[in-house]
């Protein structure tokens, strides 16, 4: 009886100080998460959220079924073209426009500049930019695509304009994470009158054809509107899958570097209504802003994304070991050589710091042969350094080599 007696007189203390804690920490996550508005703004978020990825799951696999029901039928519901392209996908229309989106600001001039430049250097049919930019660069931006528009007028057209974010929070929006990096999710509000795009960041260079790029837009189904590569290739190295604390696509998450957007169909689904209830929800656990919130979303509704392979966003990530992490690069080449980090302006990786000066250098009238495919097949075998990627030297001049013949009879 002695003993039951002192054991309730312990018990009641610890529930207490159970009780106590579990408060306390209800509290702080409460606080956490409503930072921005109250409990009542941020269950009402989530129910709204939760309602919009139900109706758009469901209304996807209408469309998506009704689809494929007529493709048997030859009838029925009629699917957009898509970004101005060929169905045939073996072939490239002479008359194709390829559209390319890039947001330059702060000290990302010349970077922006240089991959504007490499896919004019590299192209076979005609490509129109948009270029959102802050004021004071504008003039620097239109004195050097004039020169470019001198030289190649026949394929190179381009609109230079403003950054735009939504009223009442442009500057936040446009100091989260990097300048203006946050832009690419309001494209579709922005450029109302534009079908499709390919968006890059400014720290990418084409090796390829932009076009080939292009023709992934036909291979989309009826609910895809974005074409994204994986963050990584490696599971032990991943980031999302070790330190994201929101939801992220598939097992290692998704990079924003290059992204194909279906500017229609995103419009057509209230895109960045669904932007803008996403970031109220999940800001607190938000790092790399634009990347993480479209995660999130593909997250919700993977029928939206088609995942592209890795040669068309290969990063130093990639190679970093002393190994080749993306497999299709040994396979297709590098087709985009994204530069993230600052990587094309350090020592730390020469082959993408060789490639960058080489196309940034490069003169128009040398052509590709003798301008970047000779210089780049003589330097970068002899790379020697401490550090990581010099063995990715073979699989950055295939895709080049592959197009050699093209690009000399273009030069004649």
């Amino acid at each position: 009886m002695f003993i039951q007696l002192k054991i309730s007189k312990i018990r009641l203390p610890l529930v207490c100080l159970l009780a106590a804690i579990t408060v306390i920490v209800i509290i702080r996550r409460h606080n956490a998460h409503t930072r921005d508005g109250s409990i009542e703004d941020l269950r009402a978020d989530v129910e709204s959220i939760e309602a919009d990825h139900s109706k758009l799951s469901v209304l996807n696999k209408v469309v998506a079924y009704r689809n494929e029901k007529n493709e048997g039928t030859g009838g029925g519901v009629i699917v957009p073209e898509i970004g101005n392209d060929s169905k045939d996908v073996t072939n490239i229309r002479k008359d194709l426009t390829v559209h390319i989106a890039v947001v330059i600001c702060g000290v990302r001039l010349q970077e922006g500049l240089t991959m504007i430049k490499s896919a004019v250097i590299f192209t076979f049919v005609k490509l129109h930019f948009y270029i959102l930019a802050e004021t004071q660069l504008h003039d620097p931006i239109h004195e050097k695509l004039k020169e470019i528009s001198d030289i190649c007028p026949q394929n190179f057209t381009y609109d230079v304009m403003p950054v735009k974010f939504p009223k009442g929070n442009e500057r936040t929006w446009k100091m989260l994470f990097g300048a203006c990096a946050n832009q690419c999710l309001f494209l579709p509000d922005v450029l109302l009158s534009t079908d499709s795009l390919i968006y890059l960041e400014t720290d990418v260079l084409f090796t390829r054809p932009p076009e080939d790029l292009w023709k992934v837009f036909n291979k989309f189904n009826a609910s895809q509107l974005a074409a994204l590569a994986h963050e990584g290739e490696n599971t032990p190295i991943g980031w999302y899958n070790k330190f994201a604390l929101h939801p992220y696509y598939g097992q290692l998450g998704i990079n924003s570097g290059v992204m194909l957007m279906n500017l229609t169909r995103m419009r057509k689904i209230n895109w960045s209504d669904m932007v803008l209830k996403i970031f109220r929800m999940y800001k607190p656990a938000l790092l790399s802003v634009d990347q993480d919130i479209l995660n999130i979303i593909f997250y919700f509704h993977p029928e939206m994304i088609y995942t592209l392979t890795c040669d068309w966003n290969y990063r130093s990530d990639h190679c970093r070991f002393d190994r080749n992490d993306c497999k299709h690069a040994d396979i297709n080449g590098i087709s985009l050589l994204h530069g993230n980090r600052q990587i094309f302006h350090k020592d730390d990786c020469p082959p993408f710091r060789m490639v960058y000066d080489i196309i940034h250098d490069y003169e128009f009238k040398s052509g590709v042969a003798k301008g970047i495919y000779e210089p780049l097949k003589e330097r970068l075998p002899g790379a020697r350094y401490v550090g990581y990627c010099n063995k990715m030297w073979e699989s950055l001049i295939m895709v080049m080599n592959a197009n050699l013949r093209k690009y000399k009879q273009q030069q004649r």
